[in-house]
């Protein structure tokens, strides 16, 4: 059998904003900020320092922060 070999690739980095509320439920409305190419080298701590101070910069206030990591698999 074959060794699996995992190689990190850049990140996304997300902000859910909270652009307003819809009249007729209430709900919030949500709409989402993208941050592309965030090094694979970074650690899980220093990207939620950055995503902290960029969310003190939104417009809107931050409903939620989500990093999507992406990896390649080979051989």
């Amino acid at each position: 059998m074959a060794t699996v070999v995992v190689i990190p690739r850049d990140s996304t980095l997300q902000f859910r904003l909270v652009t307003g509320t819809n009249p007729e439920t209430g709900a919030p409305i949500i709409e989402s900020k993208t941050f592309n190419k965030v090094k694979s080298a970074a650690t899980e701590q220093d990207i939620y320092d950055v995503a902290t101070a960029l969310a003190e910069l939104q417009k809107y206030p931050v409903d939620e922060i989500r990093l999507e990591k992406e990896s390649q698999l080979t051989q």
